[in-house]
């Protein structure tokens, strides 16, 4: 994950009012959440004649992990061949660029260079290209001339071409998930926070608390959509999430805009061998092609979008600035920063995607989404697809 500036729409975010049925009443699908993930997969599930709410207790979409998204188009590199991480981002990697082609969804194929500054770095990086070539990538090593002639002010021994990755307006492509659900008639209902679940027979009786006071919804499918909190959600429908392996563990990432006339020199996302909690602080660009830095990461307690300018030094010293020695610290300034819920705890390894209908927990029809951090911009499609196919097996 990485950190973009929080964006806001203006008719695609009207507030629909709250739910009003009768306690005889049960609905098709209820989806916990309007991040990237949940508008994603309402778009695939949302057909004439089925009724779908999404419920999201914000003010609008996308409010805390996809609106603070790097907007990286991730190509599957980093990931084991047999990972939900690799098969989601490698076909949402493609879907992604189809969209946007197809639906005037901002997006560049820009490419990325991963690159190493010292010896050990190299043999890292080769471990890495060998890794995304088990994965089926296009990958290509560069020479010193081809990567000069790409990025002729970035540095290193050695570097390999991602032509496949690219960047994205997040955004835009919310907003796309979001007209394409309420044309085939799911409601978003915002300002809806769902605080209980219970089993009920056919489905299940979801709490849920308005500005105004809170009401109950029954539905037939449950799809736990809920990022940061989808551990909380879990948890609500009887689900031990420790035993499960289903805690989320809280980590912020913080970015640094780059300025002093620096930020267009480069064209190519650059990042470095991969570092603790994730691939380490990186060039990021979006599709103005502004240029920053980031995102240091670090475990937290509790969500906090301050920026601590004291991390500055550790910016300075990283690894990708021994690669970009035309930025001096005075060029980089504190930016924004994001919270991603992750599956992993201090030391830990990082885990792959929780997507799973719970029918062995004897919880039919409750499908859990859980710890969809990075590559999870990339994946959305290709995670609507997969569980879409899941509710159409269960409403069979």
């Amino acid at each position: 994950m990485a950190i973009a500036k929080n964006k806001s729409s203006s008719n695609q975010n009207r507030i629909v009012p709250r739910i009003i049925l009768n306690m005889s009443e049960i609905i098709d699908i209820a989806i916990i959440g309007a991040g990237v993930t949940g508008l994603a997969i309402a778009s695939e599930v949302a057909r004439k004649g089925r009724d779908i709410y999404l419920l999201e207790k914000n003010d609008t979409f996308g409010q805390e992990q996809s609106s603070r998204s790097s907007e990286v188009i991730h190509a599957g590199i980093y990931y084991s061949p047999d990972s939900l991480k690799t098969r989601f981002c490698i076909e949402g990697n493609r879907l992604l660029y189809e969209m946007g082609n197809k639906h005037g969804i901002r997006c560049i194929r820009c490419g990325k260079i991963f690159i190493a500054g010292n010896d050990e770095e190299a043999e890292m990086l080769e471990d890495l290209y060998y890794n995304g070539i088990n994965n089926g990538l296009p990958l290509r090593i560069l020479s010193q001339a081809e990567l000069h002639n790409k990025e002729p002010y970035v540095k290193g021994i050695a570097a390999f071409f991602s032509p496949a990755s690219g960047i994205i307006d997040s955004h835009a492509l919310m907003r796309y998930f979001v007209l394409k659900a309420r044309e085939n008639e799911a409601r978003i209902v915002y300002r809806a926070e769902v605080t209980g679940i219970e089993k009920i027979p056919g489905g299940y009786r979801l709490q849920v608390n308005y500005p105004d006071g809170e009401d109950f919804l029954d539905t037939r499918i449950v799809i736990n959509c809920a990022g940061i909190y989808s551990d909380r959600i879990a948890e609500l429908a009887g689900i031990d999430i420790d035993s499960a392996g289903y805690r989320l563990y809280f980590t912020k990432g913080e970015f640094y805009s780059v300025g002093g006339g620096k930020n267009r020199m480069i064209n190519t996302l650059v990042y470095p061998t991969p570092q603790h909690l994730g691939p380490g602080i990186h060039v990021c660009l979006d599709v103005e092609k502004r240029l920053r830095l980031g995102p240091l990461f670090s475990y937290v307690d509790q969500v906090d979008y301050a920026v601590d300018e004291s991390n500055r030094s550790i910016f300075e010293e990283s690894t990708i600035m021994k690669s970009l020695p035309f930025i001096a610290p005075e060029d980089i300034a504190p930016e924004s920063a994001g919270i991603m819920g992750v599956l992993y705890s201090h030391g830990e390894g990082i885990n792959d995607f929780v997507v799973r209908h719970e029918d062995a927990r004897r919880l039919p029809g409750f499908i859990n989404l859980i710890g969809i951090d990075s590559p999870g911009l990339t994946a959305s499609p290709a995670i609507g697809k997969y569980v879409a196919e899941m509710v159409n097996e269960i409403l069979r």
